[in-house]
């Protein structure tokens, strides 16, 4: 039996129509490369140091071969506690918007909290807005996304690194 070691483009084809295999440029090649990161954040609310919820902030880079930013989005998620307490949260999204371009994007979304008396009736206390934003650059990696509430003292906002 002989073995060649070459393999003639004809060939090659003959092959490939035949077994069903799909040949794929290199991953050097590649268009774009996507990348998600996730951030948690933890509302607070009530006595001392509660954590009331959780939000997620996930930032989502679109860069090409070369490593060059092409774009950038993200989305924030989440929930209350269901640890059966009577204190509980609503929580309204605005989604994160980009702002910027190649150079860099800043991403900024916010959730208004709102405590309720009792998590299934609609008696619903004092509000606050916590806003979200990240910076995402050209070159290197973002920077870590950061949460800013409007009220502080009522709605502290616990991160995790």
């Amino acid at each position: 039996m002989h073995i060649r070691r070459g393999i003639t483009a004809a060939a090659l084809a003959a092959v490939t129509a035949t077994s069903g295999v799909v040949l794929t440029a290199p991953a050097a090649y590649a268009a774009n490369t996507t990348s998600s990161k996730l951030y948690k954040f933890y509302p607070g609310g009530g006595y001392k140091s509660t954590r009331t919820g959780e939000i997620d902030f996930v930032v989502t880079t679109v860069r090409d071969r070369k490593g060059n930013l092409v774009s950038a989005s993200g989305t924030l998620s989440g929930h209350n506690n269901v640890q059966g307490q009577a204190l509980g949260i609503n929580m309204a999204f605005t989604q994160p918007y980009a702002n910027g371009n190649g150079a860099g994007y800043t991403l900024t979304g916010k959730v208004v909290l709102q405590s309720c008396i009792a998590k299934k009736l609609p008696v619903c206390g004092p509000s606050g807005t916590i806003t979200f934003t990240n910076r995402v650059v050209k070159y290197g990696p973002q920077t870590p996304a950061t949460a800013k509430s409007s009220n502080p003292k009522l709605w502290p906002v616990f991160s995790t690194p």
